[in-house]
């Protein structure tokens, strides 16, 4: 395990000029509800996917993996977030006999006002590389969704503005009436490069755990099925950074 004093901590903020959606874990896919922002799964691979685009598999596999599935992460969410249903129309194709269905599903959408910032914490001899990963991230969730690396600092995240797990949270701050859901993470630190990305027809790995999250986001609004999420500072110990 590298020492804090190998380390450092790379703050990406992301412009998000458009509605995006990252699904809730375990929500219906023909009504799917929306995270205000990626979790730390969904960053982790989203790494991996811009590090293959950016230097290939190889390189990736053996330089930057390690440092991804071991790395302590940190999302702010933007300064408001409003969630709103949307009416889609998906298609299904059947094999036997071969024809396309069509069905109107639900999706919930997210639409944020101020950057959505990660926070990832690399090995000093890597975050050149990783910086170029991160610049080259342009969505989040589903790749209809656009997002715009503005700027990437060195900076230590302001844990009371950062997504949270529940477990950390009980205890140090009112629970409510801050945004809460489940969100997927990676089950440990020594998960293989094989279970992520799986060969076809080897074995599938549970890859993923859930846990239950706590967001600094307090609902101020709603009409309807839309609600309105504004960020609020909770307090907590900076001993779990």
């Amino acid at each position: 395990m590298l020492e804090a004093s190998s380390l450092t901590w790379l703050a990406a903020d992301y412009h998000l000029p458009a509605t995006y959606s990252c699904r809730v874990p375990m929500s219906s896919i023909t009504s799917a509800l929306a995270l205000p922002a990626p979790g730390p799964a969904t960053v982790r691979l989203a790494l991996m996917r811009a590090g293959i685009e950016t230097f290939g598999l190889e390189y990736v596999q053996s330089i930057l993996f390690p440092a991804i599935r071991a790395m302590s992460i940190h999302i702010r969410p933007p300064a408001r977030v409003a969630l709103t249903a949307q009416v889609l129309r998906a298609y299904k194709a059947e094999e036997q006999p071969y024809e396309i269905s069509e069905a109107p599903i639900s999706r919930e959408v997210a639409h944020a006002e101020g950057p959505m910032t990660a926070y990832i914490q690399v090995p000093r001899t890597l975050q050149d590389a990783f910086r170029q990963v991160l610049g080259m991230i342009g969505y989040w969730g589903q790749a209809s969704s656009l997002a715009w690396c503005t700027g990437i600092q060195e900076s230590v995240p302001p844990l009371d503005e950062c997504v949270m797990p529940l477990r950390l949270l009980q205890g140090q701050a009112r629970l409510h009436p801050f945004f809460s859901c489940i969100l997927s993470e990676f089950r440990d630190r020594s998960v293989a490069w094989h279970e992520v990305m799986p060969v076809v027809g080897g074995r599938v790995s549970h890859v993923l755990r859930l846990e239950v999250y706590v967001w600094p986001l307090t609902e101020v609004s709603q009409q309807g099925s839309g609600r309105l999420l504004v960020r609020q500072a909770f307090t907590v110990s900076r001993a779990s950074v």
